[in-house]
């Protein structure tokens, strides 16, 4: 039965794949906003972007709505991967094909990401890693085949959030590596009001997570798919 409903969701029409997109990406902001709106740190710190890396809202031992958060990521997670392999269809082949590997490897890692929060490092590091190492490379990948020619029904304006992401998420990766090994658990007193490193990585993912809402909604309004 499985064999058989996978081509009929892989079939999806443009709005049905662009309402996926859009509901995945609201899962994954409501289950980030809800845990950090009840988030007590180890001094008893409130939650905040500017200060406190994005898995630490998942840390189960110390985030009360961690798994709130760890379940959006993996509801989430699912509803892109597989927004990115009914797009992927839709694309010209090579395109498809670089789509359909990078979605594999980000959205398995991602994915990873909330079955294995911050209480399993340092698993949890590795997944992690991985996915912001290749995530930017889906968002990427689109906008370098909107550039290779003409591609009525997908605007040009799609390469601004596209291209956009990629050197928030460079710089995270680098700012990361330079930083390492980096301890989470710091108290408040021993945070910087603003630490460069996990505002750059919030900075990628909500850079890549307004690509995806913008395609899904240029998507939403198709009833047709438009030629590769």
């Amino acid at each position: 039965m499985v064999a058989r409903l996978v081509p009929r969701f892989l079939e999806a029409g443009p709005r049905e794949a662009g309402l996926l997109g859009l509901g995945s990406t609201a899962i994954i902001l409501a289950g980030a906003s809800v845990a950090g709106l009840v988030y007590s740190g180890s001094a008893g710190e409130p939650y905040s972007p500017l200060n406190h890396f994005i898995s630490e809202l998942g840390e189960l031992s110390q985030s009360r709505l961690g798994a709130v958060y760890d379940s959006g990521i993996v509801v989430g997670g699912l509803g892109l991967g597989s927004f990115l392999a009914i797009l992927a269809r839709h694309l010209t082949e090579g395109a498809g094909r670089a789509i359909r590997a990078a979605a594999v490897v980000a959205a398995t890692s991602g994915i990873l990401t909330g079955l294995l929060p911050m209480d399993f490092n340092p698993v949890h590091e590795v997944v992690s890693g991985v996915f912001f190492v290749s995530a930017w490379s889906v968002a990427a990948v689109f906008s370098a085949w909107l550039l290779a020619g003409r591609r009525p029904g997908f605007p040009r304006w799609l390469l601004v959030p596209g291209l956009g992401c990629v050197p928030f998420f460079a710089g995270f990766v680098l700012a990361y590596a330079a930083s390492a090994p980096i301890d989470h658990r710091a108290v408040a007193a021993d945070r910087p009001d603003v630490w460069a490193v996990p505002l750059l990585e919030w900075a990628a993912l909500l850079s890549l997570l307004s690509w995806f809402a913008a395609l899904s909604l240029v998507l939403v309004r198709r009833r047709i798919w438009p030629a590769a």
